[in-house]
């Protein structure tokens, strides 16, 4: 593990932790919402606001721990096929692309982050509910996942952008 991966491993662990109880609290909440609405043939005022939230959380913040566990999808047949030197190159390539892809859509989540802390945007539905903090989990787990891409192209070009245990395949 280099330098650069100590803190961004740090940071996807803390941010896959946010995501890990975001998921805990979708499906219990989900669970109580479905039980209630069938015993008292009502809903749980609320749930579906926060698990709109939760639902942005779970999958922007998991998409830093997803990539330090090396477990996107990846479509490597080619990449096997080729000399070594290529398919660093290659994979170099593929991340920089994902980067690039990222990039393409931190910047305006970002921007829309900003405009919507500065007018303290709520969502409006049958309670209010502030989104501006969810917008900024958007951006920041965006960014966080852009930045792990770009140094996984650098790690491709030196060679040590593969885990240190393979994610199980199913065949």
């Amino acid at each position: 593990m280099t330098f650069l991966e100590r803190p961004f491993r740090a940071l996807a662990n803390v941010f896959g932790g946010v995501a890990l109880v975001s998921l805990a609290f979708l499906m219990v909440a989900i669970t109580l919402d479905a039980t209630v609405r069938s015993v008292l043939n009502r809903p749980i005022t609320g749930i579906f606001e926060l698990s709109e939230i939760a639902l942005v959380l779970i999958v922007f913040l998991g998409l830093g721990w997803t990539q330090m566990e090396h477990g996107h999808i990846r479509v490597d047949a080619l990449v096997k096929l080729a000399p070594v030197p290529v398919a660093r190159a290659m994979n170099a390539f593929s991340w920089a692309a994902a980067a690039l892809a990222l990039a393409l859509l931190t910047w305006p989540s970002t921007l829309d982050a900003i405009h919507s802390f500065q007018i303290k945007e709520f969502r409006w539905g049958y309670i209010e509910f502030p989104i501006w903090w969810a917008k900024i989990a958007l951006a920041v787990g965006l960014w966080f996942a852009t930045a792990q891409m770009l140094l996984y192209s650098g790690l491709a070009l030196l060679g040590r952008d593969q885990p240190s245990t393979p994610a199980p395949h199913t065949d």
